[in-house]
């Protein structure tokens, strides 16, 4: 047997042992980073609540409105096999998801804002408000919408962000 139908053998084993087993989440920071390479099941569950990404940004003294961040494109047959642009939105929104996840299971507030998903998406908004005008300060808000219903701010948000400064260095 190869190297590689061993390790791919011993990946799908892993997987299956996770299906049977029932444990606790792994919760260690290196054991964080490598999420990404296994199946995240939660999409079979039923439809409700999607959280949602919302900012905004100071300019002049004044804040703008808050603007949501959905990353939806048209569907375009070009776009079936070869769809970078949507691939990394789609990735965006799922930091969004994560973000949400890791909040309920935060037993306080302040802990949030030490989640390495935090971060990440902290570092998202400024990315995209960096492809905006200037800006001094911004804020963002993570909220949950129900399918087909107008977003409340008061009571669908589930995290809102301190007022962070424009230059990385001070935040």
């Amino acid at each position: 047997m190869s190297l590689n139908v061993a390790l791919i053998l011993g990946y799908f084993g892993f997987l299956l042992a996770g299906f049977v087993l029932h444990s606790r989440p792994v919760a260690h920071p290196w054991l964080f980073l490598l999420r990404g390479f296994f199946p995240k099941w939660q999409f079979f569950h039923s439809l409700g609540q999607t959280p949602r990404l919302y900012f905004r940004q100071l300019t002049d003294d004044e804040w703008s409105a808050w603007r949501g961040f959905t990353p939806r494109a048209k569907r375009r047959l070009r776009r079936l096999f070869y769809n970078p642009q949507v691939n990394l939105a789609l990735s965006e929104q799922n930091l969004v998801e994560l973000l949400a996840s890791d909040l309920a299971s935060c037993e306080e507030d302040a802990a949030a804002l030490r989640l390495v998903s935090y971060r990440m998406v902290e570092r998202l908004v400024r990315l995209k408000l960096g492809l905006m005008s200037r800006w001094t300060a911004y804020q963002f808000r993570i909220c949950l919408e129900r399918p087909g219903a107008q977003v409340d701010f008061e009571k669908d948000t589930i995290l809102l962000s301190p007022v962070l400064p424009a230059t990385e260095g001070e935040s």
